[in-house]
């Protein structure tokens, strides 16, 4: 009879406070929490991808499983995953994430915005340069003309291969959630935009695109030269160095050191030439002409131009993947490498729309 009573007032207390209440709250919220997590995993979990049709996958679906195989091994899935067929130099990466490497390098500052980007469907492509113009005379009615011609060189872009190279935790694919694929895409993204700002501004022209150091060292650029500090006159040189036609849509590009330097110019009227952005996003000015940070270039060089027409980048679409554990750090801290393989190529092909300026010590 005591256990009995014991029980009913212990029922009465329960019931009193609400406990059984918020017990089965809590056991609902479980379930729910529960299915919802059950769901996330399956999203990215590569055996349950595996059970959908590619192309009824989403884009960061596939992303993940890509990368969920390569690190697996798993050459069924990778086959399917991949864009044609593996070859020696590893898995053709999806074009989904391909698409998302380029979209984020376009949102960055990087040199890629300011040259012409052309699609390559070869590894050279052949591109014509006027090396010098028609010329225009005047005849009397019914006179013989005279003859006169364009000679034109020829310039080649050359696709060169360059790598950029993730070390991964092996718990970071695993535990694939829909922030991986941004987080994967800005990391090689921002690694690929890096070298190619470099590239761009002093790759050697062998093994790496033909920078435009290297093309002004070779005179293909025209360049003028200023002795000390920098003044107005040698910007005012540089300015009026590059053909009027250009000067419309011309920029210049230098070196953050050498911002600082410029900010300080006057005129012979004391007025600084530098002037400000107007608003967020806008670049500084000066003379009116677009200033943009290019880190890349010497401090001892500037140049002014337009680069839309200057320079060609040359985009191969194949981009691949190849997956270690051999190297050291990758076996000692428990990390996968993934390499991504990257062919571009790059040149300057119309001189006449670019000058520099060389600063003498």
């Amino acid at each position: 009879m005591l256990d009995r009573e014991i029980q009913e007032a212990a029922e009465e207390v329960v019931e009193s406070l609400g406990i059984d209440r918020m017990m089965k709250k809590i056991e609902t919220l479980n379930d729910k929490l529960d299915g919802k997590t059950a769901k996330r995993v399956s999203n990215f979990n590569l055996e349950d991808l595996m059970t959908k049709d590619v192309n009824d996958m989403t884009s960061e679906e596939k992303i993940v499983g890509f990368f969920q195989a390569a690190l697996q091994n798993n050459t069924v899935a990778l086959k399917a995953l991949s864009e044609g067929t593996p070859a020696s130099g590893g898995y053709l990466i999806p074009e989904e994430f391909r698409s998302e490497v380029v979209r984020s390098l376009g949102d960055g500052g990087y040199m890629r915005n300011e040259v012409r980007v052309v699609q390559m469907k070869r590894d050279t492509m052949n591109i014509p340069s006027l090396a010098s113009r028609p010329k225009v005379t005047w005849t009397e009615e019914n006179a013989v003309k005279s003859t006169t011609t364009a000679h034109f060189g020829q310039i080649t872009l050359t696709v060169k291969k360059m790598a950029a190279i993730l070390y991964s935790s092996d718990e970071l694919i695993d535990d694939s959630e829909a922030d991986l694929v941004k987080l994967i895409v800005d990391l090689f993204a921002e690694t690929i935009g890096e070298e190619e700002d470099r590239v761009i501004c002093q790759g050697n022209g062998t093994t790496q695109p033909t920078g435009l150091v290297t093309a002004r060292t070779a005179t293909t650029i025209a360049s003028v030269a200023c002795e000390g500090n920098l003044d107005f006159d040698d910007i005012l040189n540089l300015v009026y160095l590059l053909p009027n036609k250009y000067h419309k849509t011309s920029k210049f590009y230098v070196n953050r050191n050498n911002i600082k330097e410029l900010r300080k110019l006057k005129d012979d009227n004391g007025r600084y030439v530098w002037a400000d952005p107007i608003s967020a996003g806008v670049p500084p000015t000066i003379f009116g002409y677009p200033v943009i940070e290019a880190n890349d270039l010497p401090e001892s060089e500037i140049y002014f131009g337009d680069l839309k027409k200057a320079y060609w980048l040359g985009d191969r679409h194949q981009m691949r993947v190849k997956i270690s554990q051999d190297t050291t750090q990758a076996f000692t801290q428990d990390e996968t490498a993934i390499r991504v393989v990257e062919r571009l190529a790059g040149n300057v092909v119309l001189a006449d729309a670019v000058r520099a300026l060389i600063t003498i010590p």
